[in-house]
Parts: C-alpha cells; sequence; structure tokens
C-alpha cells in the first residue's frame, strides 16, 4: 500500500517537475551580431516557476537599447513578459512550448504580436518577433553560447 502511495503521489509530481525545467534549454548568455549591432541576451534557468532575462544591444561602443523579460508560470501556462527599455511589461502567453522552442503570442499587441526561441542544438539559439505571420514583418537573431563582445572602439 505504500508503494502505491508513493507512484500515485509520483504521477501528480512529475508534470510539475517537468513544467519546471521545460524551458531550462533556453538558459545562458546568447550573444552576435545583426549588422552592425552586437545582440546579446542572458537568461536564468527555470526557479520557482519564473526565467529571468535581459537583452542588450550595442554598437560603435554604446548601448543601443534594452529590455527586461520574463517567463513565468501563470495560471498553469507559461508566459514572456517583455519590457523594452524598461517599460511596462507586454504579456505573450505561450502557444507552444516543446523540447527546443517556445512560441508566445498576443495578437492585440502592434509589434511584435509573437516571439519565438527555438535552439538549433547546444550552442545556437533563433530568436524572432513578428506581425503574428509566417510571412509579414519580422526581426531575427541567431546567437551563439557565450560568445566574445568586439572591442569597444
Amino acid at each position: 500500500m505504500k508503494r502505491l502511495s508513493m507512484l500515485v503521489g509520483l504521477m501528480f509530481l512529475l508534470p510539475a517537475i517537468a513544467q519546471a525545467g521545460e524551458l531550462d534549454w533556453l538558459a545562458g548568455h546568447w550573444c552576435g551580431m545583426r549588422g552592425k549591432t552586437f545582440n546579446e541576451e542572458t537568461w536564468m534557468a527555470s526557479r520557482g516557476g519564473l526565467l529571468v532575462g535581459m537583452h542588450r544591444d550595442t554598437r560603435d561602443g554604446k548601448a543601443t537599447g534594452f529590455e527586461f523579460m520574463r517567463i513565468a508560470r501563470q495560471d498553469g501556462q507559461w508566459v514572456f513578459l517583455a519590457q523594452p527599455d524598461g517599460g511596462a511589461a507586454v504579456a505573450f502567453p505561450a502557444t507552444s512550448v516543446t523540447a527546443d522552442s517556445a512560441e508566445f503570442s498576443n495578437p492585440r499587441h502592434d509589434f511584435p504580436r509573437r516571439v519565438i526561441y527555438r535552439r538549433v542544438d547546444a550552442d545556437t539559439l533563433h530568436a524572432r518577433v513578428d506581425d503574428g505571420t509566417d510571412t509579414g514583418q519580422k526581426l531575427e537573431w541567431t546567437w551563439k553560447r557565450d560568445c566574445e563582445a568586439p572591442a569597444d572602439p
């Protein structure tokens, strides 16, 4: 009977454990060039149903933009919350989370309406924001893990 109780307990606990780590592939320091702008994004691993991230752009030795981000479990679902330039948070609920990708969408937001992260391999991350379609307005980045920043001029 004791063994059965443990198994039943594990059946309820395993989904929570899986959800806690299902976005841990995003954790790390990611960076690369997009045109002449150096982009870097850092994500902390999930803890307590929360991943915390930040993004910074620099060009010619000067910061050109930043963003605070978090991905939080809210009402049993992952939600991406973006704060470009430290402004008010905009919520993008998850529409898909897999072992190597996550898609978040907010069709009421002006731009972007969709945020997509995809792990290409252990050391490559692709990010995309778009207008909610596959063929419309978009911005894309492909980053490597722990790359070197260019020297300031």
